[in-house]
């Protein structure tokens, strides 16, 4: 099962969230697997039977004002029930003062204590989106991703096929390039595929002949984007005269991927063909389909009223 090290939720510099660390070094390796998150609210005036210890917990204003209110006995009391719980990391917003009994037992249990200066709300939705990124059900796919006219297109097909190539072209053209070779395709939710770059790979293309080129250095910071949502699939395939293909689009393919079905296109690829364009073109269609225009729909409608009108 997929889990966040609270070490890396830590030193995670990308959703700001300036976390430091108070107490309870050796839990950094805790793990939490889950992207919802806990505000202990009741529970740390001792409703322990609401407390999620997977969950990282959140100590704002309330909670903090709360133990500050308690006799030294009954605060250490919550504390050391709550640190019983094996909570898998605690956070105090706000940049709170916290009382030294907590730091103690937090480091006795090796549950880690961390502190930020932001609020309680901003943390949460930060923290929130940074898990759901990190816990997203992921896979790699060979292929080339872009960025075409705002659609996500995800370029296949086999080996030496002329992806690539496809690509370097279409970013020429003025479109943008997020994945070469190897896509990183992760599920936001139920239905919502996102793809980037694997960190080694990031605003690289491999073209052969010429070898891997910089195309954020070559072409601009205007010509590469970090992360998109795949919207399109498109399968270039070799020419083959006994290979079946739509004419008209009438039939609409889809892929799965994650569990989740993406549009696809297949084009065949022979000498002389431009590829690139019929791509672009893939991307256009797309984007007026999706505005409710399906040009194929509308010949097929045409056609009826033809042969209806010739047999009247």
């Amino acid at each position: 099962m997929k889990g966040v090290a609270i070490r890396e939720i830590l030193e995670d510099r990308e959703y700001g969230l300036g976390l430091t660390l108070l107490a309870g070094a050796s839990g950094l390796s805790r793990q939490t697997y889950i992207p919802k998150i806990q505000k202990l609210g009741l529970v740390i005036a001792g409703r322990m039977l609401y407390l999620h210890p997977r969950r990282i917990q959140i100590l704002g204003h309330m909670e903090i004002s709360y133990l500050r209110s308690l006799d030294d006995m009954e605060e250490k009391r919550i504390i050391r029930e709550l640190c019983n719980n094996d909570v898998v990391c605690f956070i105090v917003t706000s940049n709170l003062e916290v009382p030294e009994f907590f730091l103690f037992e937090a480091d006795r249990k090796g549950i880690p204590l961390l502190r930020t200066d932001l609020v309680t709300s901003i943390l949460i939705e930060r923290l929130t989106r940074l898990l759901l990124d990190r816990l997203a059900p992921s896979t790699y796919i060979h292929g080339v991703f872009l960025d075409v006219l705002g659609v996500g297109v995800l370029i296949t097909g086999r080996p030496g096929i002329g992806k690539s190539e496809n690509a370097l072209e279409l970013v020429m053209k003025g479109h943008r390039l997020v994945a070469d070779d190897v896509v990183n395709v992760k599920r936001i939710g139920f239905r919502e595929l996102y793809g980037e770059a694997p960190e080694m790979l990031t605003n690289l293309l491999e073209i052969r002949g010429i070898g891997v080129v910089d195309m954020k250095r070559l072409f601009g910071v205007s010509s590469v984007v970090e992360k998109k949502r795949v919207d399109l699939v498109v399968e270039l395939v070799p020419w083959d005269e006994e290979f079946r293909l739509e004419r008209l689009g009438m039939e609409e393919e889809v892929t799965r991927i994650l569990g989740v079905d993406v549009p696809l296109v297949r084009v065949p690829i022979s000498p002389g063909k431009n590829a690139s364009t019929i791509i672009e073109l893939a991307c256009r269609n797309f984007l007026l389909k999706r505005e409710g225009r399906d040009r194929a729909k509308e010949v097929e409608e045409r056609s009826l009223k033809v042969i209806q009108g010739r047999s009247e």
